[in-house]
């Protein structure tokens, strides 16, 4: 029986990720690193601070630390969403839903605090979600199923009545890892990507929960 649901936050709840590969490309190509859509697509999911760190030591830069230029990433990013971001299609029609089921909701995602705290008044979703974690300060990021446990246990749910809702593959692999069922709604690009075959649903949109059975 599902008891809860946890929302990862980008591309599920915001429209964002081609706002963070904007941000990626900019600020890895102002330290001379040739950056590209399909590298963003590489590391989509985990904490920013994990992805500067991988690409450092795919092609090391000189010029700025790892720090501050994951600082200059998340600054650019939110500028992004704060200008034009969008909910991605169903967001609200989903939350209803699950109210209506009388599940719990809750929010987890790698991004960083500040950034969820800009997209939930962005939204106006605040009041949505009865725990909000961010996997910022946790000692493990994506795909390690840490802030999907945490969250479980902040809402006293056993995790294997927790349904997560993901966009990227390292997500889904942490909800996986965490022993939870899994919704994925993948970018178009990757729908039919066969690695999204071990969520139990792969959808197109929210849009389409409402033809699911979830008991």
């Amino acid at each position: 029986m599902i008891k809860a649901v946890i929302y990862d936050m980008d591309g599920v709840i915001i429209d964002s990720e081609p706002l963070w590969r904007e941000a990626l490309i900019h600020c890895f190509n102002k330290v001379g690193f040739d950056f590209t859509q399909d590298k963003c697509r590489t590391t989509q999911g985990m904490r920013l601070i994990e992805v500067v760190e991988y690409w450092y030591a795919q092609q090391p830069w000189e010029g700025k630390s790892i720090v501050e230029v994951e600082q200059d990433i998340l600054t650019k990013v939110t500028e992004l969403i704060a200008e034009k971001g969008i909910a991605m299609e169903g967001v609200y029609e989903s939350l209803d839903l699950f109210k209506s089921k009388g599940y719990k909701i809750a929010l987890a995602s790698s991004s960083a605090s500040s950034l969820i705290n800009v997209v939930l008044d962005k939204l106006n979703i605040r009041d949505q979600f009865e725990i909000v974690n961010s996997a910022e300060f946790l000692k493990f990021g994506k795909p390690h199923p840490e802030v999907f446990i945490k969250t479980a246990e902040e809402l006293n749910v056993p995790p294997i009545n927790c349904l997560v809702i993901e966009d990227s593959f390292h997500g889904v692999l942490a909800a996986k890892a965490a022993v939870m069922k899994v919704i994925a709604v993948p970018e178009e690009k990757y729908h039919n990507d066969p690695r999204f075959s071990i969520a139990e649903y792969n959808l197109k949109s929210l849009k389409e929960l409402k033809d699911l059975t979830f008991e």
